[in-house]
């Protein structure tokens, strides 16, 4: 098995466009003679990808206000809420929500909507 060829440091820029090394030098560091000797006296060039005709079009982010929304349909039955046997008219309930909670009211009725007024 061959050793390994040492490893080659990046050519040092001091300042954007000024280099260490001229482009000669880096010719040789790099060692484009020997790749260039392979292949018969130049170098080896890549074929060009060949341009994609149609690329995939993507989604458009945001969608027109014109779309009309279809109306889901609701299978649902609505059922009379049932009241609890001990309330009865008269009797002194406690509010557990909102902004009178931890308030004592007297239950009046139930109406058919279910609500009790109080």
């Amino acid at each position: 098995m061959a050793p390994k060829a040492p490893k080659i440091a990046k050519q040092p820029h001091f300042i954007s466009p000024v280099t260490k090394y001229s482009r000669s030098k880096m010719y040789h560091k790099r060692r484009l003679w020997a790749i260039k000797d392979k292949k018969g006296g130049i170098f080896p060039r890549h074929d060009p990808k060949p341009a994609i005709e149609n690329p995939p079009q993507k989604p458009p982010k945001f969608y027109t206000a014109d779309d009309v929304k279809k109306l889901l349909v609701n299978k649902c039955k609505h059922k009379p809420t049932k009241l609890r046997t001990s309330i009865t008219p008269g009797t002194v309930l406690i509010v557990l929500a909102g902004r009178f909670k931890r308030k004592r009211v007297v239950f009046l009725k139930q109406l058919s909507s279910g609500l009790l007024p109080v």
